[in-house]
């Protein structure tokens, strides 16, 4: 028996935020006929295929007949079949604390958990199956979205960002300066970040991290745009207390990543065995070759690199934080640079945006923007292999803590997650045809899952977008 697909189509469409429909919990396979494929890796789109799902992994991929008795049989038209977005630098509780992170004195973890679900709809009716939070959101929020109770994409999360005392992690206010403030202040206790001082404590809250759910550690090795206590240029935690937490994470079969500016800091977190690095927007080329001879993912983020993106996250006031955050804009350029001439060092590059304090409609124009960055800079593949493969590589560096262990991500093959996209062109000469926009701030937002070109939408084998005729 062949269910259409235009059952799903009905009741998505209708509620396109609910629970997977009756129709996709009974049928355990999907086949998708006359689908144009991109894997996630190759420079071309496929011949027609077929593509079956089983469960929510992906099980055959062929050009001849599937045998699928009883399958939902959806037919894409000769349109793209691509693996779903992953998107490597999301903060889901800072990313809309309009204000600032001084605000969260001000907010209580209903407020925060609710912007937090709100964003993580959005993010995956937008087409990303996957996202990493490395920093500030607990696991609550991974387990209610697997157990379907709301949607949402994966998510691996470092919980509490790790770091000293007046560093990048250190958000108290100006009348909470007393060491003892530093376990009682309101992202401390809400387990966002903990200030630690000196192996024992460092080690300490590294597995408490772990113990929390985890799935990587981060660390604040370096001053930041954010924090109104410590210079661009302060080298923050010791070797010791590096060294602790990558041990710690070792012992898990996990990984640490790291906030970092200095090119000299990467150079040291890359010397003590961390994995990936965050930002580095004044890398130089000694530093980025480091990377490369030593594996190291790079996630950086470049939209910010235009002067008005600083008016629409800090406002119009001048500040501390904006006046640390133009002095960040002058290096990003020649990250551009090198990144064009090292093809070596793209391929160990993620898509991550890190937008954080801004409204939701501005939070998803800077990742269009950001997407049309990319493409514009890097190319469309190199764009797309950074928001698809490259990005289920990171994940996939959990190992055995892996909190989706069954399959790759961010690929289209047997065997692999069934997260997957849809969508009308050809998105290695279109970029658009993903919500990409050249227009960051100028032109009107639009809502969440608005991409008319993104057809249907599929994470862990359950379809929740699906306009196709």
């Amino acid at each position: 028996m062949r269910i259409k697909h235009k059952v799903v189509v009905m009741l998505t469409a209708v509620l396109p935020w609910a629970m997977p429909t009756h129709a996709e919990v009974l049928a355990p396979q999907t086949l998708f006929e006359d689908v144009r494929v991109w894997d996630g890796t190759r420079d071309t789109l496929s011949e027609p295929m077929k593509v079956l799902i089983q469960g929510n992994l992906i099980r055959e991929v062929s050009t001849t007949a599937v045998a699928a008795e009883g399958a939902i049989v959806i037919d894409g038209g000769g349109r793209t079949l691509m693996p779903g977005l992953i998107e490597s630098h999301v903060h889901l509780n800072y990313q809309h604390m309009i204000g600032g992170y001084d605000t969260i004195e001000l907010r209580d973890w209903q407020e925060i958990g609710a912007m937090a679900a709100g964003t993580a709809r959005a993010l995956l009716l937008d087409g990303f199956t996957t996202i990493r939070d490395p920093g500030a959101s607990l696991t609550g929020i991974r387990s209610v979205i697997d157990r379907g109770e709301i949607i949402g994409p994966r998510l691996y999360q470092a919980t509490a960002v790790i770091g000293q005392t007046g560093g990048h992690g250190d958000f108290r206010l100006k009348g909470q300066r007393r060491l003892e403030d530093r376990t009682t202040f309101r992202a401390g206790e809400l387990g966002m970040t903990h200030i630690v001082d000196g192996r024992a404590a460092t080690l300490s809250a590294a597995r408490q991290n772990l113990a929390n759910g985890a799935s990587f550690l981060k660390m604040m090795m370096g001053g930041g745009i954010f924090s109104s206590k410590d210079p661009l240029h302060s080298r923050q935690s010791s070797d010791e207390e590096i060294r602790a937490v990558v041990e710690v994470a070792a012992a898990w079969d996990t990984y640490v990543t790291a906030h970092i500016y200095l090119p000299e800091h990467a150079q040291r977190a890359i010397r003590l065995g961390l994995k990936e690095i965050l930002h580095v927007p004044f890398l130089d080329r000694e530093t980025a070759k480091v990377f490369v001879k030593n594996g190291v993912y790079y996630n950086t983020q470049l939209s910010a690199s235009k002067p008005e993106s600083l008016e629409v996250i800090f406002g119009p006031e001048e500040s501390v934080n904006k006046a640390k955050a133009r002095v960040a804009q002058k290096g990003m350029a020649n990250v551009v640079k090198i990144l064009k001439d090292m093809p070596e060092l793209m391929a160990l590059t993620v898509f991550g945006v890190d937008i954080v304090t801004v409204s939701p409609e501005d939070a998803r124009r800077n990742r269009d923007y950001e997407m049309y960055f990319w493409a514009e800079n890097f190319g469309n593949l190199s764009a797309l292999k950074s928001m698809t493969s490259i990005g289920g590589k990171v994940a996939a560096l959990t190992g055995k803590w892996n909190p989706y262990p069954d399959g790759p991500l961010g690929v289209v093959q047997k065997g692999s997650y069934a997260d997957l996209l849809i969508v009308d062109g050809n998105p290695l000469e279109d970029i658009t045809v993903l919500g990409a926009s050249a227009d960051q701030y100028g032109a009107p937002g639009r809502a969440a899952g608005e991409i008319e070109t993104m057809r249907l939408i599929m994470k862990d084998g359950v379809i929740y977008k699906n306009t196709l005729d």
